[in-house]
């Protein structure tokens, strides 16, 4: 199970492209803020490339996909989050600043405490997919996985979080 720095790396990427959408909105007016924002956002970018590369050297797990479901569309919910900043969008003042920034500490402990790093936009981004699996015992988890996963095979997985498998790259 990734540890909490991982989660928050992982939370932060989810939030890269609204990191460069705020860079530029904010670099005339607010640029140091807008560095710092696009910062973030590149952190936790390079933190999922980072547990990416560091997942293969866990021990992976064979499991049996019973049956699957695409679930792709979660991620599109979670960008529905991207649309309230724009409410407060011109930081003219520090109390809308403060503002949209514990709208962003609420989601993000929301986000890590929930283990919802599967809901992540930059994995779609990036080529990979959300399944919902069923496996022989008949346990339900969620997958991620860059390619197309068939009910039948087996495949090499970490776990990621409860509830929660990768699955390994060749």
């Amino acid at each position: 199970m990734p540890s909490i720095l991982t989660r928050i790396l992982l939370f932060l990427s989810s939030y890269f492209p609204l990191s460069v959408i705020f860079f530029f909105l904010l670099l005339s007016k607010h640029r140091q803020l807008a560095i710092a924002i696009l910062a973030l956002g590149g952190l936790g970018l390079l933190g999922i490339s980072v547990y990416f590369r560091l997942a293969r050297r866990f021990n992976p797990t064979s499991i049996t996909v019973a049956s699957v479901q695409r679930r792709d569309a979660e991620a599109m919910s979670y960008i529905v989050s991207y649309v309230i900043p724009f409410l407060a969008i011109p930081f003219e003042s520090l109390e809308e600043a403060l503002s949209l920034g514990v709208f962003f500490l609420v989601i993000g402990i929301l986000y890590v405490n929930s283990n919802m790093i599967h809901i992540n936009p930059m994995l779609n981004l990036s080529g990979y997919h959300l399944y919902e699996i069923t496996v022989e015992s008949g346990a339900t988890y969620s997958l991620i996985s860059y390619r197309e996963v068939v009910r039948g095979e087996t495949l090499s997985a970490i776990r990621a979080a409860s509830g929660i498998f990768l699955e390994l790259r060749s």
